[in-house]
């Protein structure tokens, strides 16, 4: 169900999962309320690699101020529009990688995640899944869904 970076898909879950970080995937939900001015003295001080994965950055903020993050079930996968890759155009050209940039980040929260949040190998924490069938259902559902958009506004490279 998850793949081998520990991304809880919501179209792949039965009910609410609390999780560490949630990613901006599809889309997340925060309140400014979430946050105080920390944030913007703490992102000064920051390393430049870590000031550039902001999933990571809000939500070691989040963590921080012990603000639970969830993800919560949707209905399908998200029809990709397009990708974007200025941040590993960015770490690239500095001689950084998305990955190290992530362990940077993941880093300097590290005394505030936490504990028994993470998503673990051979099941273990792991997210209830769907039945098998909402699951079969929820891919033919999803691939209508990208062919009409498809004939709708044409093929985009994803």
């Amino acid at each position: 169900m998850n793949d081998p970076y520990h991304v809880i898909q919501s179209y792949r879950i039965a009910q609410v999962y609390r999780v560490g970080v949630t990613t901006a995937n599809s889309a997340y939900l925060i309140r400014p309320s979430f946050f105080d001015s920390h944030i913007y003295h703490d992102f000064d001080q920051a390393p430049a690699d870590v000031r550039r994965v902001d999933d990571i950055w809000m939500n070691g903020h989040a963590a921080k101020r012990n603000i639970a993050r969830y993800v919560v079930p949707s209905c399908c996968p998200p029809i990709g529009v397009f990708r974007s890759y200025p941040l590993d155009t960015y770490l690239n050209s500095h001689g950084m990688s998305r990955a190290t940039a992530n362990n940077h980040a993941l880093h300097m929260f590290r005394t505030f995640w936490e504990n028994n949040l993470w998503f673990q190998y051979s099941g273990v924490n792991a997210p209830p899944s769907l039945s098998w069938l909402t699951d079969i259902n929820r891919e033919w559902s999803t691939r209508i869904q990208k062919t009409r958009f498809i004939r709708r506004f044409g093929h985009i490279n994803t």
